[in-house]
């Protein structure tokens, strides 16, 4: 044992038993409402992937009727007056004090007359890919942003279980332990001390008969 066998020591170890027991029973709550929030995304997930096959194949489908129709040059062309950047805002979130920022919902699909395009680059097949290839792209963000969120929970998730078991199977044991080894040592001195007293006693009463005899 670290420390002497006393009353205050059994009761700072009863003290960080109890602490122990709470921490566990909190981290246990959070790791049960990240796992919520963690499969939660996940069917989010699943359901996005598919959106995103769906429109990659009309944004494919599209891009070929293009072609066939206008050419590969003029559809190229198209493409490279339509390059830019796209701009995303992240929005600040948390989930049980675990930050998971997301991506704010944005529909990337812009009218023709947004699409800065000069005429010659323009054309029903072409906004219709661009159309298709927008939604794509829409939907690629936000997906992308649900799983960075998912592989931030899944990290908080065993970090927190670690920490969990980590009290579970060593903390929390080992504090007991020491609980019930002062308990022994404090109940085996009280036998003593009550067996000293108790031949005090005898001997006193042993000592007073001889007086009285005497």
């Amino acid at each position: 044992m670290s420390h002497a066998s006393t009353r205050m020591a059994l009761l700072a170890a009863r003290t960080q038993l109890a602490l122990a027991r709470q921490g566990r029973d909190l981290l246990e709550q959070k790791r049960d409402a990240l796992l919520r929030e963690f499969y939660r995304e996940v069917r989010i997930v699943f359901v996005a992937h598919e959106e995103l096959e769906t429109a990659a194949g009309a944004a494919r489908l599209a891009l070929v009727a293009a072609r066939v129709w206008l050419g590969a040059e003029q559809v190229a062309a198209a493409a490279v007056a339509a390059a830019g950047e796209v701009a995303v805002d992240v929005e600040p979130a948390t989930v049980m004090g675990v930050p998971v920022p997301a991506v704010a919902p944005r529909d990337l699909v812009r009218a023709v007359a947004n699409r800065d395009r000069f005429p010659g680059a323009s054309g029903p097949a072409i906004e219709l890919v661009a159309e298709r290839f927008e939604e794509e792209l829409t939907i690629a963000i936000r997906l992308a942003t649900i799983e960075a969120r998912v592989r931030r929970l899944a990290r908080e998730i065993r970090r927190t279980s670690s920490r969990v078991n980590a009290l579970r199977t060593r903390v929390i044991p080992a504090l007991e332990e020491e609980v019930r080894t002062i308990e022994l040592v404090l109940d085996q001195r009280e036998r003593e001390d009550r067996f000293r007293l108790k031949r005090v006693k005898q001997a006193r009463m042993r000592s007073a008969r001889r007086g009285g005899v005497a």
